[in-house]
């Protein structure tokens, strides 16, 4: 396998409770049977620990992927195992939009996830948005949200139900790049990261992310890793780069920093352009009033909507 790179964003600002994140990415090198994960975080599960025990689990991924040809977005979340009574059962996320049956997973923990075509360019960026909110009865959904930043297209790729009472966004919010294929392991592969952003819960606004420590393993789960990697940072984007091989690993990897840390310019909060009503009708009878909208897929998309209806009475 090729080299791992990591980042981990410094979160010492933040409460480590959040409920949303955004990164702007861009793609360099994106061979066959290579992984981004562009949020890594876990769920918190305070409440769901009252009542259960031996509670593990709780992961979360969005991400992009090459495989098999096609260029695919992913919403991953691992099961929560439990114990009820003696008894081993675990807990799973439900996907809510598009509708269908969630599709399962097994291996790196197991849990549910949703995978489908999303055509992300080569050395075009994106902006990725993942998003938390609690419904009245307090059950936790999550979202993620892709803006081809050229064309300024925005999509809602997928939400699910977690499940989870009052829960939200906690731990990392890191990314990785790695490469799942070790028969396309010296393929070059390289990345650029920018504007990240956290949406403390506690502070209830949007903190920036600029500073983070990009590293790379020696090893990944049992499996060794080989082949060139390069990472650092400029005023503005971060950078990471794996994939070609060389003749003495060894004296490359003690030859080559294990981490980089630094801090880049970006602006005090993200840029989110904002939403537009494309049409809206309204029908009323008697007894019922509908009401629909559209939004213009180049405007910043919604998770919530709030309507006010106003009612005007002609007396006699």
């Amino acid at each position: 396998m090729a080299k791992n790179i990591y980042s981990t964003p410094d979160l010492s600002k933040t409460s480590n409770k959040f409920d949303g994140f955004t990164i702007d990415f861009r793609g360099i090198d994106t061979p066959e049977a290579t992984y981004r994960a562009l949020c890594r975080w876990n769920m918190d599960l305070t409440e769901f620990i009252k009542d259960h025990s031996d509670v593990t689990g709780g992961n979360a991924y969005g991400s992009l992927q090459t495989k098999n040809g096609k260029r695919v977005a992913i919403l991953s979340f691992w099961e929560i195992g439990y114990k009820e009574n003696g008894v081993s059962k675990t807990h799973r996320a439900n996907r809510m939009y598009p509708k269908g049956k969630e599709s399962t997973f097994d291996g790196e923990g197991e849990g549910t996830n949703y995978i489908a075509d999303y055509n992300w360019e080569t050395n075009v960026w994106y902006r990725f948005v993942i998003r938390c909110w609690r419904d009245l009865s307090k059950n936790t959904y999550v979202g993620e949200w892709i803006q081809n930043l050229q064309t300024n297209e925005w999509v809602l790729f997928a939400y699910f139900n977690t499940n989870l009472k009052n829960s939200y966004l906690t731990k990392r919010l890191a990314q990785f790049q790695e490469n799942f294929n070790s028969k396309y392991f010296g393929k070059e592969r390289s990345f650029q990261i920018k504007n990240m952003y956290a949406l403390d819960l506690v502070y209830k606004k949007w903190i920036s992310l600029n500073k983070t420590t990009l590293s790379y393993d020696l090893a990944s789960w049992g499996y060794d890793t080989a082949g060139t990697h390069e990472m650092g940072y400029t005023n503005y984007y971060f950078y990471g780069s794996t994939g070609l091989p060389v003749d003495d690993q060894k004296l490359y990897d003690s030859s080559n920093p294990s981490s980089v840390t630094g801090t880049i310019n970006q602006p005090d909060t993200p840029n989110f352009n904002k939403p537009v009503i494309k049409s809206i009708i309204v029908t009323l009878t008697t007894s019922l009033m509908s009401i629909n909208w559209i939004i213009d897929s180049k405007s910043c998309l919604c998770y919530q909507y709030q309507i006010q209806i106003l009612y005007i009475f002609n007396t006699i």
